[in-house]
């Protein structure tokens, strides 16, 4: 058991609405088809938010959502595949914005589950007494590297920033981490920069369900948990038949939290964006399980 709990939550959605019936008519196909394919019926667009404007406003609401002094904050890390800045990061920026004067910055490139590492680093650096508060963030500007003539990757993407704050505590709460890398499939989804996107979305369909799967049952496993234990269970919001494949693996739809109808794939964003939204109570057991480019998957379970 360690010593560190969530302490705020916090996120934003941009002002730009994309729905199916534009994308139907831009592809000339059917908005149902659309949804049928992805189980999205709107995405939004950061047409006039940057990275760091969408970042800093999720941050805000998690600092107002935890009742914290933000000079509490002493580590920022942000997780983004989306980034077209090498230096500074946009950590950095983050800092600047909120005006926190002793703060460690650090920027996570870790596909679309850089927020579970995020989150595991942040925790590692407080358990080892290094911090005692850490704002994570996963933040998208997926629209701007969107190739339009890819129809498989212009229905599922959109932008948004998720926020997250934990803090050391006294109370000894669950938390177990499994965090692992493929690099031999770091070509089934790419981006570089002044390029476009791209994705092989039949064999990342495949990777991530029995992936995804898998990595579910041994951190369980490690836990000493059975997935009747967790409340409940936020993935990165990829697509909505991923999703049910992997829950009908597991025989637990019921415990699934999905907003990928509402948001569509904000890559990074998803799972805090999505843990913003829960009503979590005291004590219960959630489970927080990212996958996707890298390749990198990362499941955590901890207490509330």
């Amino acid at each position: 058991m360690e010593n560190i709990q969530i302490i705020g939550r916090g996120k934003y959605i941009p002002k730009t609405e994309i729905n199916n019936k534009f994308l139907a008519n831009k592809f000339d196909c059917d908005e149902e088809r659309i949804l049928e394919l992805s189980g999205i019926e709107k995405r939004f667009f950061a047409q006039e938010e940057t990275m760091e404007e969408m970042a800093y406003e999720a941050s805000l609401n998690a600092i107002k959502n935890a009742n914290l002094n933000k000079e509490n904050i002493d580590m920022i890390i942000v997780a983004t595949t989306s980034a077209t800045k090498i230096m500074p990061g946009i950590s950095f920026f983050l800092q600047k914005m909120l005006d926190i004067k002793n703060c460690m910055c650090l920027d996570i490139l870790g596909g679309c589950s850089g927020y579970i590492n995020a989150f595991d680093i942040a925790r590692n650096y407080i358990v080892l007494n290094k911090v005692n508060t850490a704002l994570i963030v996963g933040v998208e500007s997926l629209s701007k590297i969107i190739d339009d003539k890819d129809f498989s990757t212009a229905i599922l993407l959109g932008d948004g920033a998720g926020a997250t704050i934990i803090s050391k505590t006294n109370e000894k709460k669950i938390y177990t981490s499994n965090i692992r890398s493929q690099g031999q499939g770091s070509d089934l989804l790419t981006y570089e920069y002044g390029s476009k996107l791209n994705m092989q979305g039949k064999k990342i369909y495949k990777y991530a369900v029995k992936e995804v799967t898998e990595i579910i049952k041994e951190t369980l496993k490690k836990a000493e948990l059975d997935i009747s234990d967790i409340t409940t269970v936020v993935l990165h919001q990829s697509n909505q038949r991923i999703m049910d494949a992997i829950s009908a693996r597991l025989d637990c739809k019921n415990k699934f939290y999905t907003n990928i109808k509402e948001v569509g794939n904000t890559f990074c964003a998803s799972i805090p964006i999505a843990l913003s939204e829960i009503n979590l109570q005291k004590g219960e057991k959630i489970m927080l399980v990212g996958y996707g480019g890298g390749l990198n998957s990362g499941c955590i379970i901890l207490e509330y």
